[in-house]
């Protein structure tokens, strides 16, 4: 009997000294909307050809679907088409955005995992993650793939923006392809705002990233710096895993509010990628 005993707890001990993978649960008090829908408790949601999204509780549709995942802060997009946005009455600070993202308190971040072909379109605001406190909070936003998914996220302001008020603000594409757009007079392709003397970073490894700023009055990809004019924060864009970024409009490919020179050039992966910043490509690093 002692035998097993110390053998009960030899196998305890083993187990405990075993990694561990760590969850990456939302931030606290942060709230996630969908299609209008506020999805911040998790579960599965239809979309439809119209782009309607509905509720289908704890059951996953056989296709056609959004899953968001409140234990790891992931929303799963699966052939999704997103055609609602956040309505006046249901958030002020996402309000017109497909997908917000929302902490009035700390920080706001989101990971969006891409299945099969995925649509944003007819709304004000494609993708928007906003640390909206003055005094705490970085925005980040993480779009992945395992199996080659895209997004095509369109909006009459901009296709993504992550923005915050006070501190960095990342958005990180990796391993699938997007596409953002701005689809009226003035507006960007993808935003990333940061505190006036923050980090405003975009990296894209694998994969690629389309930004346009359709009209005469909008970039491909914005940087912006605090609530004036200018500002004098870090804006930067890593490429790698053979990654391609195509920036353009009418205000050029890529441009900044900053009194720092954009960093552009090769990330954690030697390989490198090729950014077209309007009309003019180069090639950063190693690729094939």
């Amino acid at each position: 009997m002692k035998k097993l005993l110390g053998l009960c707890m030899a196998l305890v001990l083993c187990l405990s000294l075993l990694p561990v993978t760590a969850l990456a649960a939302a931030p606290n008090v942060q709230k996630i909307y969908v299609g209008g829908e506020e999805v911040t408790s998790g579960g599965y949601w239809a979309t439809d050809s119209e782009g309607k999204v509905t509720s289908a509780g704890t059951t996953q549709p056989s296709n056609n679907y959004i899953h968001y995942d409140a234990g790891n802060n992931t929303l799963t997009l699966h052939n999704a088409t997103i055609k609602e946005e956040v309505p006046l009455n249901t958030s002020t600070y996402v309000v017109g955005a497909a997908i917000g993202v929302i902490n009035q308190s700390g920080d706001a971040g989101l990971t969006i995992t891409l299945e099969g072909t995925n649509t944003i379109a007819e709304v004000g605001k494609g993708i928007y993650v906003l640390a909206s406190s003055n005094s705490t909070g970085d925005a980040s936003l993480t779009i992945t793939s395992e199996s080659g998914g895209s997004l095509d996220a369109s909006g009459s302001s901009y296709g993504i923006q992550v923005q915050s008020n006070s501190g960095d603000a990342t958005l990180t594409i990796r391993d699938a392809d997007v596409t953002a757009e701005n689809s009226s007079y003035s507006g960007y392709g993808v935003t990333v705002r940061a505190g006036s003397s923050s980090s405003a970073s975009l990296s894209v490894d694998g994969g690629s990233l389309t930004a346009t700023g359709k009209s005469e009055h909008g970039a491909g990809i914005q940087y912006t710096f605090g609530g004036g004019s200018s500002g004098s924060g870090k804006p930067s864009l890593t490429v790698s895993g053979n990654a391609i970024v195509k920036a353009s409009g009418g205000e050029g490919g890529i441009s900044d509010n900053s009194s720092t020179d954009i960093q552009i050039g090769v990330g954690d992966n030697s390989s490198g990628g090729i950014v077209f910043d309007g009309n003019k490509g180069t090639v950063y690093g190693s690729v094939t």
